[in-house]
């Protein structure tokens, strides 16, 4: 398998792990959610030409056809993501941990919408994932996230200020 390929399939697990995790924080499961999952099926089918990609994407991609998405539903993905995630293991913990908060952070905002709830399950991930504090942008995230939790609500600039920063982080490789 080629390297740049492992690589490419190894960020897609990841951010979709994230992503699942991302959507579940708050417990609700919303039809622009459901598009993000979609979306993810999309945007990697290309990777499917080879194993293990091709068996996990297709367990992936059975469940997100159904076009029901509900806490069953992400429980099983979970399951599949579980099952599968010694395949795609990545040597720098550092950057599988970075591209699971990516899908995380593309979770939460999948709905168009970033509550307290999910900023305080995303606190918890990250103070659970410390060894991640010295790293860009992991440590300018967790700022931010720790800012708008102390100020006890989120208005509309601090709103913006998280999707700013989520979406730069984001398009970090």
């Amino acid at each position: 398998m080629e390297n740049n390929f492992l690589t490419q399939t190894q960020v897609a697990f990841h951010n979709l792990n994230g992503l699942v995790n991302g959507i579940a924080m708050d417990g609700m499961i919303t039809i622009s959610e459901y598009q993000a999952l979609k979306a993810w099926c999309q945007t990697h089918q290309g990777l499917c030409s080879e194993e293990p990609f091709h068996s996990f994407f297709e367990e992936i991609s059975a469940k997100v056809k159904t076009g029901t998405i509900g806490s069953e539903e992400i429980l099983e993905l979970k399951e599949i993501l579980e099952k599968h995630a010694l395949k795609f293991e990545e040597k720098d913990k550092t950057k599988a941990d970075l591209h699971f908060l990516q899908g995380i952070c593309y979770g939460i905002m999948a709905d168009g919408d970033i509550n307290k709830y999910e900023l305080e399950m995303l606190k918890k991930w990250m103070d659970e994932n410390e060894h991640l504090c010295a790293t860009y942008p992991f440590n300018e995230i967790y700022e931010v996230v720790e800012k708008v939790i102390e100020a006890g609500k989120i208005d509309q600039e601090e709103y913006k200020y998280l999707v700013k920063y989520f979406k730069e982080f984001m398009k970090i490789e």
